[in-house]
C-alpha cells in the first residue's frame, strides 16, 4: 500500500523564486555591511556599481524572459543604488538632490525595461523620499501645504492609467500625502490672509478632481469605496476651503459664500447629464451644502439675521428653477423651496425682525400655496410638498401659541382649516371612480382638527359657560373628519362619534340642572334630527336622536319624582319594552325597515 500523496503546498513559490530572493538579501545585505564598515567614496562606488551590475542582471533577465529574475534583481539594485547615493546618512534627512537623481534614473530605466515593476515604483518612492528631505523643516503655512498637495496630485496622476500594482501602490501611499495637504489647506483657507487663503483654497480643488478623477480607473475602484464616497468627500473639503477663502472680507461675504453654495449645487442638479452628473452631481451637492452649512453657522454664531434671512430667501429660487427644468428632481426641489421660505419666516420671527403674527401669516400662506401646487404636481412630488407645507402649518400654530397671542391663533386654525377642508373635497371630487369609495383622508381630519381648535379658541376668548361650545365643536369636527363617509358610507362609522358626542353631554347637562331652556332644545334637535335621518334612511341619526329624547324625558321624570315612584317608572318601562318586543305587533316592521337603513 503505498503512501498518501503530498498536499500541494499553500502558496506559489518555487525553489528557484527562494535562492533568489536569498541571494538577492545576501548582496544588499553585503553591500550594506561594507558601506558601514569601510565608508567613504570607495564604499558608494562599490555600490553604485554592484546596483548597476545588478541592473544590467535584470536587463538580461527581462529579454530571457526570466519574469522573477528580472524582478529580484531590480528590487536588489534599487536597494544598493540607495545605499550607495546615502550611504552614511539618515534615510529622511538630508539633501534632496541624490533621491531626485536616483529617481530620474529609475524613471528612465521604466522607459527602457517596460515589463519589471520595480522601476515605476522605485521612481515613485524616490521621489517622495526627495519631497519629505525639500520639505522637511519648513514651516506650516500655503509653501508647506502647496508642497505636500502637489506630491499628492502627482501621486494620483502616477496612479491613474498605470498598471494594477503600481497604481494600487501609488495610492496608497499617495493617502497620507492628499490627508496632510488637505488638512493644511483648510487650516491656511481658514486663518492666513487673502492671497493664502485663495491659494489653498484652489489646490484644494486641484486635489479634489484628481481624487474624483482617479474614480473613474478602474484599477483603483475597489479601493475608493462606494461610488459616491469620493465625489462627495472631495465636494466637501472644496466646498469647505472655497467658504474660508470667500468669508474673510465680512458678514457679506459670508452670505455671498453661503448663496455661491446654493447656485453651484442648483446648477449642477440643472444641468449635468449622464455619466458626468452621476460623477460629479454628488460633488457638487456636497460642495455646496457645505458652504451654505459654512454660512450659516458663521451668520448665526455672529448674529447676521437680516443676512440670514436674506441667504433663505434667495435659496428658494434656484430650487424653483431645478423644479421647472428637471421634472424627475421635483419631489426634492419643490419640498426645499418651501423649507427654505418657512426658515426665513422662522428665523425672522425668532430675531424679531417680524411679528409672530406675520410669520405664522407667513407659514398659513406657504401652507395654501403648497397644497394649490399639489393640485398640478405628479403623485409623488405632490405627497413630499404637501407634508412641507403641513409641517408650515404646524409651525405657525406653535408660533402663536409660544407668542400667546389667541386671537390671531383663533384667526390661523380657521383659515388653515378651511383651506385643508377645501384641499380634500377638490381631492375627493377629482378623484377616478374606479378607485372605489373615500375611506377618509388626512386632509379631512387635519382640516376638521383645525376647525375645531379654532373655535376652541374664540370659545375660551370668549370665556362662554355653555358646555355646548365645546361639545358642538367636536362632534361637527368628528363628522367632517368622515369626509364623504356621511354620503355613501356605513353609517355607525360615520355619523355615530360625533353624533354622540354632541348628545351626550347636552342630555347629562339638561338632566342635572333643570330649569332652563336646555331639555326643550335638546328634545327639538333630537327630533329635527329623527325627522332628517328618517327622510334620509340613516339609521344611526334617527337611534341617536331616538335614544337622546328618551334618555332626556327619563332623566327629567327620574329627577322630579320621588324615589318610590321613579323605581316603579323604571321597571315599568322596561317591562313594557320587552313584552312589546316579545308580542311582535305590526309595529315589528319598524325594526325591518331599520335594519334596511345604512
Amino acid at each position: 500500500m503505498g503512501s498518501a500523496p503530498v498536499p500541494p503546498l499553500p502558496y506559489r513559490a518555487r525553489p528557484p523564486q527562494l535562492l533568489l530572493v536569498v541571494g538577492a538579501v545576501l548582496v544588499v545585505s553585503a553591500g550594506g555591511t561594507a558601506a558601514a564598515v569601510y565608508g567613504g567614496g570607495s564604499a558608494r562606488v562599490l555600490l553604485l556599481a554592484l546596483a548597476a551590475a545588478a541592473a544590467g542582471a535584470s536587463a538580461w533577465g527581462s529579454s530571457a524572459r526570466l519574469r522573477a529574475t528580472e524582478e529580484t534583481l531590480a528590487a536588489a539594485a534599487v536597494a544598493l543604488a540607495v545605499l550607495g547615493t546615502d550611504a552614511g546618512t539618515p534615510l529622511l534627512r538630508g539633501s534632496a538632490v541624490p533621491p531626485l537623481v536616483l529617481g530620474a534614473v529609475f524613471l528612465v530605466l521604466t522607459r527602457v525595461l517596460r515589463r519589471p515593476v520595480t522601476w515605476p515604483l522605485a521612481a515613485w518612492l524616490a521621489g517622495q523620499l526627495a519631497a519629505l528631505r525639500a520639505l522637511d523643516g519648513a514651516e506650516a503655512g500655503v509653501v508647506r501645504t502647496a508642497g505636500v498637495l502637489s506630491v499628492a496630485v502627482v501621486g494620483l496622476g502616477v496612479a491613474i492609467g498605470a498598471r494594477r500594482l503600481v497604481a494600487r501602490v501609488a495610492l496608497g501611499t499617495t493617502a497620507p500625502w492628499w490627508v496632510a495637504g488637505v488638512a493644511g489647506a483648510l487650516t491656511t483657507a481658514w486663518s492666513a490672509d487673502a492671497p493664502a487663503r485663495w491659494t489653498s483654497a484652489a489646490l484644494t480643488v486641484v486635489a479634489a478632481l484628481a481624487l474624483v478623477a482617479a474614480r473613474l480607473d478602474r484599477a483603483l475602484e475597489p479601493l475608493l469605496g462606494p461610488p459616491v464616497a469620493v465625489p462627495v468627500l472631495a465636494g466637501a473639503v472644496s466646498g469647505a476651503a472655497l467658504g474660508g477663502a470667500l468669508s474673510a472680507p465680512g458678514p457679506g461675504a459670508v452670505l455671498l459664500a453661503g448663496y455661491t453654495g446654493v447656485l453651484l449645487a442648483a446648477a449642477a442638479a440643472a444641468l449635468l447629464t449622464g455619466w458626468v452628473r452621476g460623477l460629479f452631481l454628488p460633488a457638487a451637492l456636497a460642495a455646496g451644502g457645505a458652504l451654505v452649512v459654512l454660512s450659516v453657522g458663521q451668520l448665526m454664531a455672529g448674529a447676521r439675521w437680516l443676512e440670514l434671512v436674506l441667504l433663505l430667501l434667495l435659496t428658494a429660487l434656484p430650487c424653483v428653477l431645478v423644479a421647472v427644468l428637471r421634472s424627475e428632481d421635483r419631489p426634492v426641489a419643490v419640498p426645499a423651496a418651501v423649507g427654505c421660505l418657512a426658515g426665513a419666516a422662522l428665523v425672522a420671527a425668532a430675531s424679531g425682525l417680524i411679528g409672530a403674527g406675520a410669520a405664522a401669516g407667513g407659514l398659513g400662506l406657504l401652507y395654501a400655496v403648497s397644497l394649490g401646487a399639489g393640485l398640478v404636481l405628479d403623485p409623488q412630488t405632490r405627497r413630499a410638498t404637501v407634508v412641507t407645507g403641513a409641517v408650515c402649518a404646524g409651525l405657525a400654530v406653535v408660533l402663536l401659541v409660544v407668542a400667546r397671542d389667541r386671537e390671531a391663533l383663533a384667526v390661523q386654525l380657521a383659515a388653515q382649516g378651511l383651506v385643508s377642508c377645501a384641499w380634500g373635497w377638490h381631492v375627493w371630487h377629482t378623484r377616478d371612480p374606479r378607485d372605489g369609495p373615500v375611506e377618509g383622508s388626512p386632509a379631512w381630519r387635519a382640516g376638521a382638527a383645525q376647525l375645531v381648535g379654532a373655535a376652541w379658541t374664540a370659545a375660551a376668548l370668549a370665556d362662554s359657560p355653555v358646555v355646548e361650545a365645546y361639545t358642538l365643536p367636536a362632534a361637527l369636527g368628528l363628522l367632517l373628519a368622515a369626509g364623504p363617509r356621511l354620503a355613501d358610507g356605513p353609517s355607525w362609522p360615520a355619523w355615530g362619534p360625533g353624533l354622540l358626542v354632541a348628545a351626550v353631554p347636552s342630555v347629562v347637562w339638561a338632566v342635572v340642572a333643570p330649569g332652563s331652556t336646555r331639555p326643550v332644545l335638546v328634545l327639538v334637535t333630537a327630533a329635527a334630527v329623527m325627522a332628517g335621518a328618517g327622510r334620509k334612511a340613516v339609521r344611526a341619526p334617527l337611534l341617536v336622536g331616538a335614544w337622546t329624547a328618551v334618555a332626556v324625558g327619563l332623566g327629567l321624570a327620574v329627577v322630579a319624582l320621588p324615589l318610590p315612584v321613579t323605581g316603579a317608572l323604571v321597571v315599568g318601562v322596561v317591562l313594557l319594552a320587552v313584552g312589546a318586543r316579545r308580542e311582535r305587533y305590526p309595529v315589528a316592521g319598524f325594526g325591518v325597515r331599520l335594519a334596511a337603513m345604512r
